[in-house]
């Protein structure tokens, strides 16, 4: 870990500086690593990650300058919050149908690299990275209790009444049991196995840590506070204690307890971090971390979920609903399983559009809406085409797209001064909605297609 960093603030989606040398000996080949930083017609564009994290050369090595590291903090153009969405996005319901459809794909919501060297921030960097630290850490911890905690063999020696344990302790059963007449009595020792080792407390002390970071920002009833709480719950037995440096030398995670290894490393991550105080312009006292653990975070999917879950919480549930999320809309006619489709043609069996909106009395779709991380003003062949499908599909009379924006709001369009524009198909109207932060505005932007 350097000293001394030299930090690039970049937005996403976004051209980077040519002038700057630094980006010429970026590895574009590995774009996982570079915060997907890719060349598209002859200039370099950042990608839809948001973090913080090292730049790497074409050779696979940290860059550096006079021996201080490059290190890339890229924010959202749009000035979406992403703890925020992701606060929003892991309170909803659907949330393990998220994740698991991500990773049938391949992808991530968000990483953390914990095999990486802390990250020297300074002061003014706004970056609120414990969050997803404690949620990553959740994460993990509760697929480890629902393996099985490591037990730790050990010898204890107990004085049992009426009956024998293990092996008898011929001069200590003399001298406490048959010198005081006590021959109904046995001192044996036994091998026995406890949960309460230094791995487990290690874990615990972490969690207990995450726990309060969670607490500050989650109520009790959501999913991620029920996983902690059932993560307490499996460590009951392990002692609680305050956790040096040194203990995760004597820690071990080999055999059959190897998926432990992750977890430590994590908790040794989140224990290395530092905090400086600092007070605020009103007297408020504040304390930051110094070093912060390089991460990113997925911001195409991030806000498709966002956008779901406002617009659920935004409609009228006594008259509308949402389809389930990652429904397919099979194309072929009377189909309803992969199974049934026609092979060995050039048509794709099936589309799955972002959000369906549904009558609830009469159960027809009436609007269908894709969420897009990108600008709302450049026109997207593949994107009109896709849309188009949807509304093919659906039959729907409402259609359109989610972007990011400062506020919440639905688009005037020039030519209507509406925010509807009608298509050239029979009594279809498009819209453009604009999703931000505020999120308690949906509702009145959802308001001309949903009355």
């Amino acid at each position: 870990m350097a000293r001394d960093v030299i930090i690039h603030q970049i937005n996403d989606w976004s051209v980077l500086n040519s002038r700057d040398e630094v980006w010429s000996k970026v590895d574009l080949s590995t774009p996982e690593l570079n915060f997907g930083i890719h060349k598209f017609q002859g200039r370099l564009w950042s990608s839809g990650y948001v973090g913080v994290g090292r730049l790497y050369d074409k050779n696979g090595r940290y860059l550096q300058s006079s021996g201080k590291e490059h290190i890339v903090v890229v924010n959202s153009q749009y000035g979406m919050e992403p703890w925020h969405m992701l606060e929003t996005v892991m309170t909803d319901d659907e949330y393990d149908d998220y994740i698991a459809e991500m990773d049938a794909d391949g992808r991530s919501l968000f990483q953390v690299f914990y095999d990486q060297p802390l990250i020297k921030l300074s002061q003014d960097i706004e970056q609120d990275g414990e969050l997803l630290y404690a949620l990553s850490f959740v994460t993990s911890c509760y697929g480890l209790c629902k393996k099985g905690l490591k037990k730790t063999m050990f010898h204890q020696e107990e004085n049992y009444s009426s009956k024998v344990r293990g092996k008898i302790e011929i001069q200590k059963n003399i001298r406490m049991n048959t010198c005081k007449g006590r021959n109904d009595r046995f001192y044996c020792k036994y091998i026995d196995f406890t949960e309460d080792n230094i791995e487990n407390r290690i874990l615990k002390a972490t969690l207990i840590k995450c726990k309060e970071i969670i607490g500050r920002r989650f109520p009790a009833t959501s999913e991620v506070s029920k996983r902690v709480a059932y993560c307490m719950n499996s460590f009951r037995r392990v002692k609680t204690v305050r956790i040096k440096t040194s203990d995760f030398n004597g820690a071990d995670a080999s055999g059959l307890y190897m998926y432990y290894k992750p977890l430590l490393q994590q908790a040794r991550c989140i224990y290395g971090q530092k905090y400086y105080a600092y007070k605020t312009e009103e007297g408020q006292s504040i304390a930051k971390s110094v070093f912060t653990i390089p991460y990113m975070i997925n911001m195409e999917a991030l806000f498709e979920f966002y956008t779901r879950i406002v617009l659920k919480r935004a409609i009228d549930s006594n008259k509308y609903s949402l389809d389930r999320y990652s429904k397919r809309l099979f194309i072929q006619k009377g189909v309803t399983d992969i199974s049934e489709v026609e092979r060995g043609i050039h048509l794709m069996p099936y589309c799955i559009p972002d959000i369906i909106i549904r009558d609830n009395d009469t159960q027809n779709p009436v609007a269908v809406i894709d969420a897009k991380y990108k600008p709302n003003t450049r026109s997207a062949r593949a994107d009109t085409h896709q849309l188009l499908s949807y509304v093919l599909l659906t039959g729907v009379k409402k259609c359109g797209f989610a972007f990011p924006g400062a506020e919440s709001k639905a688009k005037i369009m020039r030519s209507t001064e509406t925010s509807a524009l009608p298509l050239a198909v029979d009594s279809i109207d498009y819209y453009e909605l604009i999703f931000g932060n505020d999120s308690d505005n949906v509702a009145e932007a959802l308001r001309p297609i949903l009355p």
